[in-house]
């Protein structure tokens, strides 16, 4: 079985694009977002420079902690697959997954199973969204998009992987259509998957086409009427067409359904927003 990603630190379920800029901007051109190509990677900084940069903005005491796991998994030639997880495990608690990514990986390829390389990918691509710097953005998309091939070539069936593999693809490289394709496979084998179902939405919205996206979220919650994200974008969706009475209907739904309060303020601004100029 494959590992579920509530059990990392980061996001629950499978990765989800980002969507408030798209409703935000008004751009919604595939130019919209930076693209990410092979030329970006050529001249990558190294691991070692990278870990020394991020112990830099450690205590003292963290330091010391990491170089103690370093000794003793040196003592075993690099090759003990717990104490590398307990590197990787202290750098997740540092909230640098971009660092900790490599230790998962050296497990992943000393212990090459399912598993283990979800390990690493995960941690890649939540790296690829938490940076800014164009170089390391770059690297590790296309660390994440290998180590979800080959979850991939293990487990042909796991479909959380392949939505991953799309959406990194989709956010992270000059071809989104292959991303998009991805997502189209996993929900033509399983129409009730609902992140792919939810990312096929965010993509028509950044596409512009909003009748697609409300279909994809209204499938969305025909899975999970609890999704309440999909119901605040499919309210956004339906304040955009101009169909104001469905997107209060929505909107209401968050404010009396969600337990996230960003996500309940938010909806709450845009049912006044409605009112004040109807």
């Amino acid at each position: 079985m494959a590992i579920s990603r509530t059990q990392l630190y980061y996001v629950a379920g499978a990765v989800v694009l980002t969507v408030a800029l798209y409703f935000a901007s008004g751009d919604t051109t595939e130019n919209s977002k930076e693209k990410i190509g092979p030329s970006d990677t050529e001249h990558s900084i190294s691991f070692d420079d990278r870990l020394a940069d991020a112990k830099k903005s450690l205590k003292r005491q963290e330091v010391s902690q990491l170089e103690a796991l370093e000794v003793t998994s040196e003592e075993h030639g690099g090759k003990d697959t717990s104490v590398l997880g307990e590197i990787g495990r202290t750098w997740d608690g540092f909230n640098n997954p971009s660092i900790a990514a490599e230790y998962f990986e050296q497990i992943a390829q000393l212990n090459p199973g399912e598993n283990e390389w979800l390990n690493a990918a995960f941690r890649y691509f939540d790296a690829f969204k938490m940076t800014n710097d164009s170089l390391l953005r770059a690297s590790m998309v296309e660390n994440a998009i290998e180590a979800y091939k080959t979850v991939i070539e293990i487990n042909p069936q796991n479909l959380d992987a392949k939505t991953d593999l799309g959406l990194c693809y989709a956010e992270g490289t000059g071809n989104p259509m292959q991303g998009i394709m991805l997502l189209r496979e996993v929900v033509q084998a399983k129409p009730d998957h609902e992140n792919a179902q939810f990312n096929l939405g965010v993509l028509s919205v950044k596409s512009g086409q909003l009748d697609k996206a409300v279909n994809r979220f209204e499938n969305v919650l025909r899975i999970n009427p609890g999704n309440y994200q999909a119901e605040f974008l499919l309210g956004r969706c339906y304040l955009k067409m101009g169909q104001k009475d469905k997107a209060v209907a929505s909107l209401e739904k968050v404010k009396s359904g969600s337990k996230d309060s960003q996500l309940v303020e938010e909806a709450d601004n845009l049912i006044h927003q409605i009112n004040i100029n109807q």
